[in-house]
């Protein structure tokens, strides 16, 4: 793995936070649904780092021959795709998906009626976060085309972001009312059933069809290392499930479950992600480095924010 293949993993990962929180909290203000109180800062605070994913972005820009083979053209593209992934509209079109990101982030803490602007952003947002995972993931192997690929690899990144924000807010003092958090745990539970169904559709699709290049994308992950990657990212969230389905589950579960599911959207990232080589210590050094800026300019913001905790501890 090259400086430039963990200045991407790294972009990849806080990305998909950042956006996840965004989806999220759009979802919560659209339904109306008070279990958003108790993670509504945490949320708010996420997608608010979408400015700094623009200066992690930067580098890219100048390395994306080491990232994607359709750089100057050694992909051996249609005309039409070919044209679509040219250097400049493809850094067009990712300064607009997180240009887009930050300006909703900023809309939705600002404006009063935050349903009806949920309600555009969440219009906005889905298309988005669905091309970008095309343009910044799938793109990499450019000769399949998924449309269900984006939805799913943006519901893993809404359930990270989800899973992430329960783990801050059950750290929090501020308590929230047993209703809020059971809500939450069943929030948590929906997603991470779906996004496994997500995600198996994708392949069923692929292997019923027979689809030579959505075939040609599954095997080039299939080798031993790759499997026992997809293997670890599957008990995970099978254990994220068996811990979260008992009702009324404890604080201890909640942590539990939230922490799996996270573990299981980085393992199966990787997996999707593929890096050419291991990481070297530099490359984690890397890595942890931009997740521990990110990390704190997203505390910085969170004590910011309201704690909406008198919302957060009454009972619905």
């Amino acid at each position: 793995m090259s400086p430039t293949d963990a200045v991407y993993v790294a972009f990849i990962g806080l990305s998909g936070l950042a956006m996840g929180s965004l989806a999220v909290l759009m979802i919560g203000h659209v339904m109306s649904e008070h279990w958003l109180a108790p993670v509504r800062a945490e949320v708010e605070a996420a997608a608010l780092t979408m400015p700094l994913l623009l200066l992690l972005g930067l580098p890219l820009a100048f390395g994306l021959g080491e990232i994607f083979p359709w750089v100057g053209g050694r992909a051996g593209l249609p005309p039409l795709r070919a044209s679509f992934l040219s250097p400049g509209f493809f850094l067009l079109r990712s300064a607009v998906y997180l240009s887009v990101c930050a300006a909703l982030a900023v809309w939705l803490i600002r404006t009063p009626y935050v349903r009806r602007a949920s309600a555009v952003g969440l219009a906005l947002l889905t298309p988005m976060m669905s091309f970008a995972a095309y343009d910044w993931v799938l793109s990499r192997e450019p000769h399949w085309w998924s449309s269900l690929f984006g939805f799913a690899f943006g519901l893993s990144q809404a359930l990270a972001a989800l899973a992430l924000a329960i783990l801050v807010t059950l750290l929090r003092p501020e308590p929230a009312s047993p209703a809020r958090m059971r809500s939450l745990e069943r929030a948590l539970l929906t997603m991470a059933l779906l996004t496994l169904w997500t995600w198996f559709a994708q392949f069923i699709i692929v292997w019923l069809a027979n689809l030579p290049d959505g075939a040609a994308w599954y095997m080039r992950r299939a080798d031993a290392g790759s499997l026992a990657l997809l293997k670890g990212a599957c008990l995970l969230m099978l254990a994220a499930v068996l811990v979260l389905v008992p009702s009324g589950v404890s604080r201890a579960g909640m942590i539990a479950g939230s922490a799996l599911a996270l573990l299981y959207h980085g393992t199966h990232t990787l997996w999707i992600l593929q890096p050419e080589k291991d990481p070297s210590w530099a490359d984690l050094a890397i890595i942890l480095g931009a997740a521990a800026v990110w990390f704190a300019v997203f505390w910085g913001v969170m004590r910011l924010r309201p704690t909406y905790a008198e919302e957060a501890a009454a009972d619905p």
